[in-house]
C-alpha cells in the first residue's frame, strides 16, 4: 500500500507525576525521537480500550484512564517518523496508575522502546512527535481550548 493511502489510528497515553510526563524513547531507529505511550487500534476494539492494552504492553502495568483530552488528525513527509504511512488520527487521553510514579523503576517490555519520565516543561527541547502536539497538549491539559479535534494537515 502507498503512503498516500495509508492512514493510521492510535491512541495515547499522557501520563503526568510531578511535572514529569512519561515518554517512549525509539530504541532501534537511526535517529531517535520520543512520542506518548499507546499505539494502533486494533479492529473492532474502542480507542480507550486500545489505550489501556498499549499501556500494559508497553509498562506491564494497569492503568485507569482520568479523561479524553483530544484527537490530532497529522500528515508528515513519508519517511520521517514512520515508514509504513505519513496520515494519523491519534486519540489522547489522560490516564494514571499506582505503579507509573517518578520516583519507581520503570520496565522495559518492549526492545524497540524506553520508557522514561521527562519535565513536561522541557519538552520543547526534544525531538517529540507528532509535533503539533507540543503546543496542544498545555492547552488540553489546561482546558483553555474549546477544540478537542485539531487538524494539522499539509
Amino acid at each position: 500500500m502507498s503512503h498516500k493511502n495509508n492512514i493510521h489510528v492510535l491512541s495515547r497515553a499522557v501520563i503526568l507525576d510531578q511535572d514529569h510526563i512519561l515518554l517512549c524513547k525509539t530504541r532501534d531507529l537511526p535517529m531517535s525521537f520520543y512520542f506518548l505511550p499507546g499505539g494502533h487500534i486494533e479492529h473492532g476494539e474502542s480507542a480507550e480500550v486500545a489505550v489501556l492494552r498499549e499501556l500494559l504492553e508497553e509498562s506491564g502495568t494497569q492503568c485507569r484512564i482520568k479523561r479524553f483530552l483530544g484527537c490530532l488528525e497529522h500528515s508528515f513527509e513519508p519517511g520521517h517518523s514512520s515508514i509504513c504511512h505519513n496520515h494519523e488520527y491519534n486519540f489522547f487521553f489522560e490516564a494514571e496508575s499506582d505503579f507509573l510514579k517518578v520516583q519507581i523503576p520503570l520496565a522495559r517490555m518492549e526492545d524497540h522502546i524506553e520508557l522514561i519520565w521527562f519535565p513536561l516543561h522541557e519538552i520543547d527541547s526534544i525531538d517529540f512527535r507528532p509535533e503539533p502536539l507540543k503546543n496542544l497538549l498545555p492547552e488540553w491539559l489546561n482546558r483553555s481550548s474549546s477544540l478537542a479535534f485539531r487538524s494539522f494537515m499539509r
